[in-house]
């Protein structure tokens, strides 16, 4: 069951369902029209979405605002959305020893 969201802006109240609500019910629809039930296919589902957004702000000249508005957001992505950077491993240092046996 969705949950109410207030959200003040300009100092306007706006009730209603929030962006992450909106997005799941979209995939939801997506999902139920194409027949998927299986949980990769979630994903699938938020390709064709995304796809459609991509083609989209293409059109509209504004695909790499898109991509850096995504970026400027990657830290603050809702529970489930989470994008984890890899930690870098620092090369090994080549002992004296490695140097010698070779």
């Amino acid at each position: 069951m969705a949950t109410k969201n207030t959200a003040t802006v300009r100092a306007v109240t706006i009730d209603g369902p929030s962006t992450l609500e909106i997005v799941n019910a979209g995939i939801a629809q997506v999902i139920e029209a194409t027949g998927i039930d299986v949980q990769k296919n979630r994903y699938k589902a938020m390709g064709a979405i995304a796809f459609q957004a991509f083609s989209e702000a293409i059109e509209r000249d504004d695909f790499e605002s898109l991509v850096d508005r995504a970026l400027a957001n990657v830290d603050s992505l809702p529970s489930g959305w989470e994008i984890e950077r890899p930690v870098k491993v620092a090369p090994a240092k080549t002992t004296a020893a490695k140097k010698a046996a070779r």
